[in-house]
């Protein structure tokens, strides 16, 4: 079940922010000393201020020291669930009825690609943020308890043992609160670092596999869905409408009319929008659903659920009580670490036995219900021995960018500039002209193109620059060479070329007339035909690469009129040169 596979590929990244967590509450913690000797509030007050500065420092340093792992499990997880998500015996079925559909080259394709970067690129943004509300909360938090204890204390409410052991006790029962919110029957929610980090990965993930398997269905052009069912949905407000989980789950198979081509026979079945509301936060693949749809190639007839709906809802009961457990097994951990950490033997002593009796009610409860434990919810037993790891140098080019201290130049505004002394052909300078580009840098070693953003070397030349917008046009108009007809285009004159190999062996072999050819061939061969100019087998083998480059190749060539290699291209690359020129008509 995707829901399993969605679970354990966040667990790790739910591991480095319980940690995280219960040392940024320890942190906390260590400014107050019970045995201080407490003269003159005022004095206290302005001196805990002071360590502020301190604080925010070992956040800032905490969460870095994380990012690098955090990143590298965020790009792991959204390529297996990514991956994961397609129903592969029903894409079987489907190669059965359509010779046009491929089920390898569906889970590798172009767009099932991008639609994962995507995702990655936006949980990346969304952890980025959600670092800089921890710090935020984190000096809030710490504040809090420093204005109380300074009100509590002037006004001789209690004394400053008391007003510290009280503050922290707020603290250890929410942690530190990301969110806070009312829910429709008037309780207040609050989520902390783990649960705000829980609720961002499954919406994502859940999401994720939403996007995939919506490609999937409308590339095969099917209208048919099926929705997964599972024990203890949620119900909503009992009624039948798309909040109630538990009675949409129960039809399980649906018409999705997106394209307004559905048959008369596909209309029978329920609506699947109507029904699911597929895109809201409250229907199918919303916030806290764990249901799934897929294509479907088969029987739509219903098939009988091994549970009724009042079962269901006993079972969604009963997973709001494990729930309830897990909070407080959470919560007298984070006490027991705040006891430790400013030696309050009678708090600790207390605490540790409170968190022993929620585990043992947890334990039994789960035991007796049937339930799956779920240890990320309960805060990792001693969490200091995690292991965590940041050696990890292929995550992203702008990781190594900030280890060598690059520093790089902003150079956006002269982009007109720049294209008009590089570009020669004036069509293809006129759509240079009129792409947006997010960002222009300069400096460095290294020239390269990433999601709308050009960063130039200290060395680049005008041939650089047209390589690197040609980059940004393919990008900036939804990847023009994940074009169906442009891959079919390389794939027929890589077919040619296999066949007609010592051909094409001869012709580039040391000429340098044919260096633009030879790195292309090279591509496209993995490297079995090539001649001086090549790249690693290793660089032609990242996702969608090939594609891109040899879009790059035939913009560069044919801006900068370079008429004896477009007469090469089109001699040696013919159906190539015949799609690139059609996609540059279009544009």
């Amino acid at each position: 079940m995707i829901e399993n596979k969605i679970q354990s590929a966040i667990k790790p990244i739910l591991s480095i922010y319980s940690k995280i967590e219960l040392e940024l509450i320890e942190k906390i913690a260590k400014h107050f000393n019970l045995n201080e000797e407490f003269i003159n509030s005022d004095y206290w007050y302005f001196e805990k201020l002071k360590e502020l500065g301190g604080l925010n420092n070992e956040t800032l340093k905490l969460l870095e020291e994380y990012t690098g792992k955090t990143k590298q499990e965020l790009l792991k997880a959204m390529q297996d669930i990514g991956v994961n998500s397609i129903p592969v015996d029903q894409l079987n079925i489907a190669t059965q009825k359509n010779a046009l559909l491929n089920p390898e080259a569906i889970i590798n394709s172009i767009n099932i690609q991008n639609i994962i970067q995507y995702s990655y690129d936006e949980i990346k943004k969304s952890f980025l943020n959600l670092n800089k509300t921890i710090q935020e909360q984190v000096r809030k938090t710490y504040t809090d308890i420093i204005t109380e204890t300074y009100i509590k204390t002037n006004a001789g409410v209690c004394s400053y043992q008391e007003a510290i052991l009280e503050s922290l006790d707020k603290l250890g029962d929410k942690g530190i609160s990301i969110l806070t919110y009312q829910d429709k029957n008037g309780s207040i929610r609050n989520y902390d670092v783990v649960g705000t980090v829980r609720r961002d990965l499954l919406v994502a993930t859940r999401g994720l596999a939403g996007k995939v398997n919506e490609e999937v269905i409308k590339e095969s052009g099917n209208h048919i869905v099926r929705v997964t069912n599972h024990f203890g949905a949620r119900t909503g407000d009992g009624g039948e409408d798309y909040t109630n989980h538990a009675w949409w789950q129960e039809l399980q198979f649906f018409c999705w009319n997106y394209d307004g081509k559905a048959t008369e026979e596909e209309k029978k079945l329920p609506d699947f929008m109507k029904h699911c509301n597929y895109g809201d936060v409250r229907g199918i693949v919303g916030i806290n659903c764990k249901h799934l749809f897929t294509v479907w190639y088969g029987s739509t007839k219903k098939e009988d659920l091994e549970f009724t709906y009042d079962e269901n809802k006993e079972q969604y009961e009963k997973t709001q009580q494990q729930r309830y457990l897990e909070n407080g097994v959470r919560k007298w951990k984070r006490k027991q670490v705040i006891a430790n950490k400013v030696e309050d033997e009678e708090g600790y002593k207390k605490s540790s036995i409170k968190a022993k009796e929620w585990q043992d009610r947890l334990n039994k409860f789960t035991g007796e219900n049937e339930l799956k434990r779920d240890y990320t919810r309960e805060h990792i037993k001693n969490y200091k021995n995690i292991k965590i790891e940041t050696n990890d140098e292929n995550i992203l080019d702008n990781i190594k960018a900030i280890k060598n201290k690059i520093v790089l130049k902003d150079i956006t505004n002269q982009k007109n500039n720049l294209i008009n002394n590089a570009f020669i052909n004036q069509t293809f300078k006129n759509i240079a002209l009129k792409t947006n580009v997010k960002s222009i840098k300069k400096g460095g070693n290294k020239s390269y193109h990433n999601a709308g953003n050009i960063v130039l070397s200290n060395k680049y030349k005008n041939r650089t620059i047209v390589h690197e917008m040609a980059h940004n046009i393919d990008y900036s108009n939804k990847w023009l060479s994940s074009n169906k007809n442009f891959i079919q285009a390389i794939k027929i004159d890589k077919d040619f070329i296999i066949k007609n190999k010592s051909i094409y062996v001869n012709l580039i072999k040391n000429n340098r007339q044919y260096r633009e050819l030879s790195d292309i061939i090279g591509g496209i061969t993995n490297n079995e035909i090539v001649g001086r100019y090549r790249h690693t087998k290793k660089y032609w083998k990242q996702p969608n690469k090939l594609e891109r480059e040899i879009f790059a190749q035939f913009f560069t060539v044919s801006s900068n009129d370079d008429f004896n290699q477009l007469l090469i291209f089109q001699q040696y690359l013919p159906s190539i040169f015949r799609e690139f020129d059609n996609i540059i008509r279009r544009l």
